[in-house]
């Protein structure tokens, strides 16, 4: 494994302002979308290679090669240095995720499907307002719109929910709020 690649991945995960209720709200609905499409590619890994313990979030890493795995010593303090900005455990757990999935996409002779990256979204995501968002009545709602968090298998979709450029997400917001600011009807 790419030391190098996971010291990439702990460093984006350290830059997230994880607290950001303000961004948060004024970027809902593209954090929404994003939400929806983290679920789709998550989905996708999943049909491809195996059934996770828990959903949404997960260790995909484990799941498609469990004998790679990260320095224990590096997830231990990404864990406790996300636990300790976000106080989320869904933060926690989906970022300790991400540095094992760094740990190994960045594995020499690793041979992996031609899948969209799983946790690019979930990052942008993160990087659009923190960990701002809850688990409420089966949906993971954002202030002012909610993704339904359904079983993995009904996210299952060729087709993106969202581009993850920030001209697009920013259109998104944009778009969002125009119809809250100016209802039709």
């Amino acid at each position: 494994m790419s030391s190098d690649a996971v010291q990439s991945m702990v460093d984006r995960l350290k830059a997230v302002n994880w607290k950001s209720p303000g961004e948060a709200i004024e970027k809902g609905y593209s954090r929404a979308a994003l939400m929806e499409e983290y679920f789709r590619r998550a989905a996708l890994w999943l049909d491809a290679y195996g059934e996770p313990q828990m959903w949404p979030f997960f260790d995909l890493a484990e799941i498609v090669d469990p004998s790679v795995r990260a320095d224990p010593a590096v997830i231990a303090d990404i864990e406790s240095f996300i636990d300790d900005a976000s106080c989320s455990s869904y933060a926690m757990d989906s970022g300790a995720a991400a540095v094992q999935w760094a740990a190994l996409t960045s594995t020499p002779g690793v041979q992996l499907r031609p899948l969209p990256d799983p946790f690019e979204p979930l990052l942008r995501l993160y990087e659009r307002g923190g960990s701002s968002f809850r688990f409420t009545n089966g949906f993971i709602d954002f202030g002012m719109t909610m993704v339904p968090r359904s079983t993995w298998r009904k996210h299952l979709s060729l087709t993106p929910a969202v581009e993850l450029d920030d001209r697009a997400l920013d259109a998104l917001d944009a778009a969002g709020w125009d119809r809250f600011d100016h209802p039709t009807g």
